[in-house]
């Protein structure tokens, strides 16, 4: 009998699972291109706040996304399908990398391809309109995302990494299924600004 009950219970946690992940799917759907400013804070593992900002971010599926961290921390990201780039205004520097090889392992990848074939690399816990996407992998940096949607809004979004800092973001002004402008996601090296380009490297092994 007992056995009996236990097979029912990884049934029932099976179905919930698989509940969740079609649910997820189906919040995801919707986000076609997202638009919205953002509150940013980072606070660490005894919740001290170790920083404050705002900024904007942009996605359009499949695999593109702009993120700006405005003044005084500003740093800019741009993907666009191939390369993400990393924009750092006060080294005036840009670094470059395989948009392939910096997604490995982030759960971030699902928002931007909901198709992607990552989901296998992930639980999904579900709790009303609040959805925890969880590493399998215990090497990814990113431990957890939880993205929090009000009705087909995404309306917040909490990074957890390993080292138990969680980046809040809490978005406004939000605008789906529009039309973004394609300049959004393409990058111009700014003047002045030194390009490591990491992706020669990925390609020579140098």
């Amino acid at each position: 009998m007992k056995y009996a009950l236990l097979l029912l219970s990884l049934m029932s946690l099976n179905t919930f699972a698989a509940d969740a992940v079609r649910a997820l799917k189906t919040q995801l759907s919707a986000l076609t291109t997202f638009s919205a400013q953002f509150t940013q804070e980072v606070t660490d593992a005894q919740q001290e706040v170790l920083q404050q900002a705002e900024g904007v971010l942009k996605l359009q599926q499949p695999n593109k996304m702009f993120w700006e961290v405005k003044e005084p921390n500003e740093n800019i990201l741009i993907a666009d399908g191939d390369t993400l780039w990393h924009i750092d205004p006060f080294v005036e520097q840009v670094t470059a990398v395989e948009q392939v090889q910096a997604t490995a392992n982030n759960p971030m990848v699902l928002l931007a391809q909901p198709d992607s074939a990552a989901w296998g690399e992930y639980n999904i816990e579900q709790q009303g309109q609040r959805f925890d996407i969880i590493a399998k992998e215990q090497t990814s940096q990113i431990a957890k995302l939880v993205l929090v949607f009000a009705e087909q809004q995404l309306v917040e979004l909490h990074i957890h990494n390993r080292q138990q800092q969680i980046t809040s973001m809490h978005f406004s002004d939000i605008q789906q299924g529009g039309v973004l402008s394609a300049e959004t996601f393409i990058f111009s090296l700014p003047d002045g600004f030194a390009l490591d380009d990491q992706r020669r490297v990925t390609a020579t092994g140098l």
